[in-house]
């Protein structure tokens, strides 16, 4: 295309819509001329069913047993923590020249729990382990 940009421009703003078909211009004025009583029929029926549907549910929920089904009740069994397994690692030498002794300790804590009624058990396992740097004073 060869068209600079402003004939293009233009020749867009000078386009402008067709008017709707008679078609068109019938069928919308036919729907907003629809007479009532169809409209009618239609809130009728789904006043009608919603009045249905609530009938069926008020009727479940009084027929309903009642019954919550109770949830676990656990109680403690047993707690244990297992003994610090520390590791003493090699000193190294800080940024100010000081040196230090990298400590690392772990141990685990586990909880049992269990449902009388039902015999369930929840096991809570949770390692844990902590790193530090212990100062060292050199003479």
């Amino acid at each position: 295309m060869n068209e600079s940009d402003s004939e293009l421009e233009n020749a867009l703003a000078s386009l402008r819509p067709r008017p709707p078909g008679p078609a068109l211009v019938q069928g919308i004025a036919r729907e907003l001329d629809a007479p009532s009583a169809r409209r009618g029929v239609v809130i009728a029926w789904t006043s009608g069913l919603a009045a249905l549907a609530a009938a069926g549910a008020a009727a479940f929920l009084m027929l309903a047993t009642g019954r919550v089904p109770q949830g676990p009740s656990y109680e403690l069994v047993r707690a244990e923590q297992s003994p610090a397994a520390m590791q003493l690692l090699s000193p190294v030498q800080l940024q100010d020249g000081s040196f230090a002794r990298p400590v690392r300790v772990h141990w685990e804590n586990t909880t049992r729990w269990e449902d009388p009624r039902t015999h369930t058990q929840l096991i809570n396992y949770r390692p844990n382990e902590h790193f530090a740097l212990l100062p060292l004073e050199t003479y």
